[in-house]
C-alpha cells in the first residue's frame, strides 16, 4: 500500500514513517504542499495523509486539500488530516471542507492502522 504522508516536521515523518511500514506500507514523505502536488502526479497512491500546518510561509493542509480535489487522478484516494489541531469542534471543520478522516496528534496508531487496513481491504 502506497501511503503519501504530508509533514514538515522531520520528527513526526520519521515515526510515522517507521509505524507505517512496520504494518507492510510503502510511505512517501513531502515536507511541504509544492513536493506533494509533484509527488501526486509521479507515483501511484492509495491513501493521502496531510498535516494542516506545514510551515511559515507554505501552504497549508486545507490548501493542499483544495488542489488535491481538483486532481481528476485522486477522485477516489481517501485523503485524511493528521494534524495538532485539537480543538473542540477541529475535527467536524476539517471533515466538513473535505478530509476523508481526521486523526489528532499524538496520533492513536491503532485507530489510524484500522482506518488504514479498511482503505487496504477495499484496493485488494
Amino acid at each position: 500500500m502506497n501511503i503519501l504522508y504530508v509533514e514538515d516536521n522531520k520528527i513526526n515523518a520519521m515515526v510515522m514513517n517507521k509505524m507505517l511500514s512496520k504494518n507492510g506500507s510503502n510511505v512517501i514523505i513531502a515536507e511541504n504542499g509544492s513536493s506533494a502536488l509533484k509527488i501526486v502526479k509521479q507515483s501511484p497512491l492509495d491513501l493521502i495523509l496531510v498535516d494542516i500546518n506545514l510551515g511559515l510561509n507554505q501552504m497549508d493542509g486545507c490548501e493542499l486539500l483544495k488542489r488535491f480535489k481538483k486532481l481528476d487522478a485522486l477522485k477516489d484516494i481517501p485523503i485524511y488530516a493528521v494534524t495538532a489541531y485539537a480543538m473542540p469542534g477541529d475535527a467536524q471543520k476539517f471533515l466538513k471542507i473535505g478530509f476523508d478522516k481526521y486523526f489528532s496528534k499524538p496520533v492513536n496508531f491503532e485507530k489510524l492502522l484500522s482506518a488504514i487496513s479498511k482503505v487496504k481491504s477495499r484496493i485488494t
